[in-house]
């Protein structure tokens, strides 16, 4: 491409995560010969870091629970499409909810964006009724909080809501075929009347190509969807015919997501992380609303029976295209036996988070001094510089010492050092962090890298579970805090 004034202008440099995914791996596919892709991967297995595969398409493994880690990888980066949606544990334990870890990525990538000067952002979200007239589910609200959340800082943010995604190696698509094929018979409960529109892979590259044809034109949110309003029973039956597959259903006066989830986990073989939140937000109509980028789609646009075909004539349309690293993934995991918490809490709006952390110390140390010794060193505005906890005021279980470098007013970061609830050996040991979130106001405790010294199992049955409950008692501290004396004191 050259410029007007003769020179050859730079192709647009794109970062993807999520690239090794169903739909990032279709977009580094059709992007390739257009721009200069760094496509960010989490897999230490398989791929390469900071090497360009046969496509020319650089690798870098980023961390996305470090916003450190993501602003070195995002340099000179002029676009991010962020396709994150759900994310595989990176820790042998992981206690914290699927919302408050994607609220935690979508800030941790806020950060990073403007500390790197990314000027835009395209983020593939969930289609669900976005004003508040339809009760949504927790996977779509957390979909909806994730695009407010990335759109909040400089960086101009473009938001594609899509529902069900049919193409080669989805794994909502995946996990229909499998019924489907498993199943001589099946019940249609009721959220199967639920309406929707579901979309061709094909045309939400399509989408992305115009986002980055011309960013700045297409800031805001835009519902996507074939030109056809059905609901999930039509679906279903419609793709048996294409398979084809001769299958019997009958209708049962059920909605219950708990008991579809489980059946749906023992017929497809998918795992409770996948199909939870997607059977709790099938009970919502995902019907897309008219808007200019959609109609700019239509002309063109892959109908429902030509893409299930088109998806059904690869020989991988049942296939995990992450499957060839995660196993090897799950063992480095496995091996390295770190635990992450992130817990979601509210805290009084005029507490800064130096003072919420202080508090907790404070709090903590309050029901439980019979037991634990909490020793505290605070400097002159009150903000903790150094704790230990120690079992009877002798034995020093953990030592805490705040990262200056890494506080800021959003944040109080405060490293593990020492004790002997705590691994030894080079290298970290793990963090302790207090964030408020600007954006939806809440407070994340983030317990992050930390290597637990106990045996396994001994570790799970004690220290973890203490853990868990000291955080749920310090939510509600803190919530009656924010609600004022008269609460507290009832």
């Amino acid at each position: 491409m050259m410029a007007a004034d003769g020179v050859k202008a730079r192709r647009p440099r794109i970062a993807i995560a999520g690239a090794s995914g169903f739909v990032g791996r279709a977009l580094r596919e059709r992007l390739q010969d257009r721009c200069d892709i760094i496509a960010l991967t989490r897999s230490e297995s398989g791929i390469s870091d900071n090497r360009k595969d046969d496509d020319g398409v650089l690798w870098k493994r980023c961390d996305l629970f470090d916003p450190d880690d993501i602003t070195r990888s995002l340099q000179d980066v002029d676009l991010l499409i962020y396709l994150v949606h759900s994310m595989s544990p990176q820790s042998r334990l992981t206690q914290a909810r699927f919302d408050d870890l994607d609220l935690l990525l979508a800030d941790n990538v806020r950060i990073a964006t403007e500390r790197a000067g990314v000027a835009n952002i395209a983020y593939l979200g969930g289609l669900g009724v976005a004003d508040g007239s339809v009760q949504r589910s927790r996977h779509l609200d957390s979909r909806y909080e994730v695009g407010q959340v990335l759109a909040d800082g400089p960086t101009r943010l473009t938001e594609l809501r899509a529902g069900l995604v049919i193409g080669a190696g989805g794994s909502s698509f995946r996990m229909l075929i499998r019924l489907i094929r498993r199943l001589p018979f099946m019940a249609l409960p009721r959220w199967t009347k639920t309406p929707t529109q579901p979309i061709s892979v094909n045309d939400i590259i399509r989408a992305f190509e115009l986002v980055v044809d011309d960013p700045d034109d297409w800031v805001g949110a835009y519902d996507l969807g074939i030109d056809e309003e059905m609901n999930y029973g039509e679906m279903i039956h419609r793709t048996a015919r294409l398979i084809p597959r001769r299958i019997r259903s009958i209708p049962v006066p059920i909605s219950s997501p708990r008991v579809s989830t489980l059946w749906i986990m023992l017929f497809s073989g998918e795992p409770y992380s996948l199909v939870s939140p997607l059977i709790a937000s099938l009970k919502v109509p995902t019907v897309a609303a008219p808007n200019r980028l959609l109609d700019e789609l239509k002309e063109g646009m892959t109908g429902f029976d030509v893409a299930i075909r088109q998806a059904l004539d690869h020989a991988g349309s049942d296939q995990d295209p992450r499957r060839s690293t995660s196993r090897q993934d799950r063992s480095l995991i496995s091996q390295r036996r770190l635990v992450r918490s992130v817990q979601r809490m509210t805290a009084p709006d005029d507490w800064a988070m130096s003072r919420v952390c202080t508090s907790y110390w404070k709090w903590f140390h309050s029901w439980s001094w019979m037991l634990f010794r909490t020793r505290l060193e605070t400097d002159e505005s009150g903000a903790t510089r150094y704790v230990s906890i120690q079992l009877l005021g002798f034995i020093t279980l953990l030592s805490l010492r705040r990262d200056d470098d890494r506080c800021t007013e959003e944040s109080e970061m405060l490293s593990i050092v020492g004790g002997l609830l705590v691994r030894g050996g080079p290298g970290s040991k793990g963090e302790f962090e207090f964030r408020r979130v600007k954006r939806s106001g809440a407070v994340l405790t983030i317990l992050q890298k930390f290597p637990p010294s106990l045996p396994w199992y001994i570790y799970l049955a004690s220290q973890a579970l203490a853990h868990k409950f000291v955080m749920a008692a310090f939510r509600g501290w803190l919530k009656r805090k924010r609600s004022g004396p008269r609460k507290e004191a009832g």
